[in-house]
């Protein structure tokens, strides 16, 4: 088999980009998803995930990660941590897509509205975060897999040394002050013009203490109850568990409230699903996953738990079917008993 030459390898390369820009510009000027353009939620997608980046990787682990997804050799440990970077960027993608929706709904829920169109129009654009948390996560994947494939190739390895816990110091403060300046900039834009009449309020919401109770105080007790030995697996586990109970509490309350034919027990149900699904993805995002990640990158731990990237993986997908449900119960209209 010939070997490949450099303008061959280059020659694909730019090959790929033409067919990706392609595809890009069919799907742009063909008018089917103008109404896919969320800027807000973009902006808040691309700032959080650069901040829930820098809580878990050094500034030298990010930039080694750039340069073998650009092709740089590298021996075998150094490929897999790379890989594992963005691995975990696809899956911080994915959480904070979840995550932008939720806020946004809670804003738009929050915020009133010119009436129940208008409100359901701005509730179904939040869930559009998603899909970008979505479509940057597949991007990052990439790398990830190929840096994956050429981990068998290389020689046997000499393992560079971890890095220590104070380099990542400065890194995390920047990444939790920059999240927390996004997200407070993101609420502050819409709790500016929100309507005392709604009917739940963006402080209702956003502090609900039985959902905090719930999601954080169940998370700790079930990593004080797994022990010290599991590692941060016991706070993916906990913050992922919690929520998951929260959700299931929510609807079983949600559906009394409709039994009982009764506004006010429906919108506090509501209020703590949304409340209970926003804590469990803050949770998993600036607590369990950056801990995580030190462990995998100090050497501390091999590879991410089987449980934990279930997780990642199924908690979101089930929190932004329970938003659908939910907006499907705000704009069902409700007859009282006569």
């Amino acid at each position: 088999m010939n070997p490949i030459t450099p303008s061959e390898s280059r020659t694909r390369v730019i090959l790929r980009w033409l067919v990706a820009a392609a595809v890009i510009a069919a799907v742009v000027f063909s008018g089917l998803f103008v109404g896919l353009l969320n800027k807000a939620g973009l902006v808040f997608l691309f700032l959080a995930t650069v901040a829930s980046v820098l809580t878990g990787f050094s500034v030298r682990e990010i930039g080694a990660a750039f340069r073998h997804a650009a092709g740089r050799p590298g021996q075998p440990e150094e490929l897999k941590r790379a890989a594992y970077f963005w691995e975990a960027a696809a899956r911080n993608a994915w959480i904070l897509g979840v995550l932008g929706s939720v806020l946004n709904f809670t804003l738009v829920l929050g915020g009133g509205g010119k009436g129940i169109e208008d409100t359901s129009v701005r509730m179904i654009e939040s869930f559009i975060v998603t899909l970008y948390g979505l479509v940057l996560a597949v991007i990052c994947l990439v790398p990830s897999i190929k840096l994956a494939g050429r981990i068998g190739k290389t020689g046997s390895p000499s393992v560079p040394k971890p890095s220590g816990g104070k380099t990542i110091l400065f890194e995390r403060v920047t990444g939790y002050v920059l999240f927390a300046v996004v997200l407070g900039l993101m609420i502050y834009s819409q709790a500016k013009n929100a309507a005392s009449e709604s009917p739940l309020p963006l402080a209702r919401i956003i502090l609900h203490g039985p959902a905090a109770l719930v999601v954080f105080g169940g998370a700790i007790a079930l990593a004080l109850f797994m022990g010290a030995g599991i590692g941060a697996k016991a706070l993916t586990f906990g913050f992922g568990m919690t929520g998951m109970i929260a959700l299931l509490l929510g609807l079983i309350q949600t559906m009394f409230g409709f039994v009982h034919v009764k506004i006010e027990e429906i919108a506090a149900s509501v209020a703590f699903i949304i409340s209970a699904s926003l804590y469990a993805l803050l949770g998993l995002i600036l607590v369990a996953a950056p801990l995580e990640d030190r462990e995998l990158m100090e050497g501390r731990r091999e590879r991410p738990g089987r449980l934990s990237r279930m997780i990642w993986k199924v908690f979101p997908l089930v929190t932004f079917l329970f938003l659908i449900l939910t907006w499907l119960l705000v704009i069902t209209p409700m007859k009282k008993r006569g």
